[in-house]
């Protein structure tokens, strides 16, 4: 009965101690997101800027990129899908290829319809151009 008992105070504790970790994490991060997200990208130098960069999103794990999407008007925008909450915004800025991110807390639509995903704003990285010298 006793080993029974302890075997149990330990089992109890190590869940107790998993969700205290689970806890801390979240308020580590309070932008978890989960489900669609649309990222609007902003300025890029290139297709190949933006093809490596979604290379880089394939690489995160239980986030799927359902659509891509270029007009002159909205730029280029690729909508994901994130299975489980992720700190996202955290993950996207850590990407070489990118400056800045901002989750914008509006729902998105297309053509004035409304659908259900956040949209975050990805401020790509603008290569620094050395001014050539002048030879006068």
């Amino acid at each position: 009965m006793i080993g029974w008992n302890h075997t149990t105070k330990k089992e109890a504790n190590k869940a107790l101690k998993a969700r205290r970790n689970a806890i801390a994490l979240a308020d580590i991060d309070p932008e978890l997101c989960e489900g669609n997200i649309k990222l609007e990208i902003t300025p890029f130098e290139s297709f190949s800027q933006i093809n490596k960069y979604k290379k880089y999103l394939a690489t995160i794990k239980n986030l799927r990129i359902v659509e891509e999407n270029w007009s002159e008007e909205e730029g280029l925008n690729i909508l994901v899908s994130v299975q489980v909450p992720l700190a996202l915004g955290r993950l996207l800025e850590d990407m070489p290829e990118v400056a800045r991110v901002q989750l914008n807390g509006e729902k998105s639509g297309h053509n004035g319809h409304k659908r259900g995903f956040k949209k975050m704003i990805v401020v790509m990285k603008t290569p620094v151009v050395e001014a050539e010298p002048v030879l006068v």
